[in-house]
């Protein structure tokens, strides 16, 4: 028998080191640089961590979403666990999508993505960089002692927040139960890194719209709203979503004057505009609204300077003293004015006082003795 048909192929090689009588050898050879030409034909991109991609939507798998960027040596791989499979559930294969690559393994070279990751951090951004006046929608899960969790909505994501009771509204909620499972526009008031929850209030978006709302009044619509509370003098309601204003006693419906006590909050009320009073220093927001449910001519319609009137002491202050006209109108003499005069009176104490002055701006009727 031939001495070299004994011979494996390895040995083989290894007694021809030269490879000049080889042809295995030289076969590889050629293989071998085919094969470094095919890769040196090939640009490889090396994708870089924490950067943003456009990737084509190529597969799925139980456990993965596949992604290909060309020039990658391995699809971008995103579990599909927690929110990703949200983000991509009405995705088709072929889409383009943006994918932030988080980690890259050298070992194996497996590249991992993430789209919620990116989405979310950019609703962040947008949310901490909205103007003043700005609103996000906000869904009202569930009611806790000390307020709401929310869902907030921002640019195709839902991030966590929390809204205190007391920016639930423009006014306390008569029932806190009422708003759970709603939509509403709210504002953002502030971002909480150690909860990882935005602070919403649905209270200071609502007086944004307070400027507009009031310009649309008139005086001759029938309005419905809400009682949100009573006093001795009168009913506070709520209205057309943003609105407050007030019903003093001698305008409530005849048949309720006499037991405000019985009017409870939520209670379902109808009413005209009589009189907007502007905030003396401008702000829309503190403008006094004065309700009515009795269309009739009062003091206050017609009061003129120089105006001769009786009345009787309802208080003394330090500012001076308080004189009712009528069960809905109050003036005053003034301290410097009492000064002047140099007596003192006691409540209940009928006068004849005269108009000094009328200012309609803020709803205060100067007077002196007649």
């Amino acid at each position: 028998m031939n001495m070299i048909n004994k011979i494996g192929n390895e040995e083989l090689d290894y007694l021809f080191e030269d490879n000049t009588f080889s042809p295995r050898k030289n076969k590889n050879r050629k293989i071998d640089s085919k094969l470094s030409a095919l890769y040196d034909s090939i640009e490889i991109n090396v994708p870089k961590k924490n950067s943003v991609v456009s990737a084509v939507y190529v597969g799925k798998t139980s456990e993965q979403f596949l992604f290909e960027v060309s020039g990658y040596k391995d699809f971008i791989r995103i579990d599909n666990k927690g929110n990703e499979e949200k983000y991509l559930k009405n995705a088709e294969f072929g889409d383009v999508v943006d994918v932030l690559i988080y980690d890259i393994s050298d070992k194996n070279f497996m590249i991992k993505g993430s789209i919620a990751n990116l989405y979310e951090s950019r609703a962040h951004a947008n949310l901490k960089s909205l103007e003043e006046g700005e609103s996000v929608t906000a869904y009202i899960k569930s009611l806790n002692p000390a307020g709401y969790d929310v869902d907030v909505f921002h640019g195709g994501v839902t991030l966590p927040g929390f809204m205190p009771n007391t920016l639930a509204g423009i006014n306390k909620l008569f029932d806190p139960n009422s708003i759970v499972g709603e939509t509403f526009e709210v504002a953002i008031e502030s971002y909480s890194d150690h909860e990882g929850t935005y602070i919403v209030s649905r209270r200071k978006f609502l007086q944004s719209l307070i400027p507009a709302a009031i310009k649309e009044l008139n005086n001759e619509t029938v309005y419905t709203g809400n009682v949100t509370g009573t006093a001795p003098f009168g009913v506070f309601v709520e209205f057309n979503e943003c609105l407050t204003g007030m019903i003093h006693k001698a305008n409530v419906h005849p048949d309720w004057q006499e037991k405000l006590n019985d009017i409870k909050p939520g209670f379902e009320i109808d009413f005209y505009i009589k009189e907007i009073v502007k905030d003396a220093k401008g702000d829309p927001t503190r403008d006094k609204i004065i309700l009515t449910q009795i269309l009739r001519e009062t003091l206050w319609d017609t009061i003129k300077n120089g105006q001769t009137l009786k009345g009787s002491v309802k208080d003394t202050k330090q500012f001076g003293t308080l004189i009712n006209l009528d069960d809905e109108t109050v003036g005053l003499i003034h301290t410097s004015e009492m000064e002047k005069l140099n007596k003192k009176f006691n409540v209940g104490q009928d006068l004849n006082v005269k108009v000094l002055s009328v200012d309609r701006s803020s709803r205060k009727i100067f007077l002196t003795l007649a």
